[in-house]
């Protein structure tokens, strides 16, 4: 796998990611969501879905009206509803629908007010063509409260690959 392809494989398992992610603000031995992050949660399950089932409409309704995707290297950065259509359709194409797994090794998140941030550093397995794949992941994230309902205002995804197959 080449780093390019690592890159939208990668963007295929944030979503995994952040379905677990919300528990960064609890200690370790604690497997309860916070309820400053419940509604998050639910928001990165929608969009989890919406990813792992290739429902393009589901996971641009989760972004905030001004939005940012980024990426690892230089010109991976898209905004606004075509360009984030752009993206995420060829996400679509790098991995096989529903295989795709995230084990979190840091999670470390804040909700203030309006606004809300989360990290999570952990290890991807997915598939293609049927071929397993796996690497690291970082996932950040910044959320803002758009008409009373939160949105992911900034995701930013990098992952470390080699050009190894």
């Amino acid at each position: 796998m080449n780093r390019r392809e690592a890159i939208f494989a990668g963007i295929s398992t944030f979503a995994a990611a952040m379905a677990v992610a919300p528990a960064a603000a609890v200690a370790a031995e604690s497997k309860e969501v916070p309820k400053e992050f419940a509604e998050l949660f639910i928001l990165l399950k929608a969009h989890d879905d919406a990813f792992t089932n290739h429902d393009l409409p589901g996971v641009l309704k989760v972004y905030a009206s001004k939005s940012v995707l980024l990426g690892t290297g230089p010109g991976e950065m898209w905004s606004g509803t075509e360009e984030l259509t752009v993206a995420y359709e060829n996400f679509f194409k790098s991995f096989d629908k529903g295989h795709n797994d995230f084990e979190s090794r840091h999670r470390i998140g804040a909700v203030t007010g309006d606004t809300a941030w989360l990290a999570v550093a952990g290890d991807t397995k997915a598939k293609k063509d049927g071929k397993d794949a796996s690497y690291p992941l970082n996932v950040s994230l910044a959320f803002v409260k758009e008409g009373g309902a939160w949105k992911i205002a900034s995701l930013h995804f990098s992952t470390f690959a080699t050009d190894k197959a």
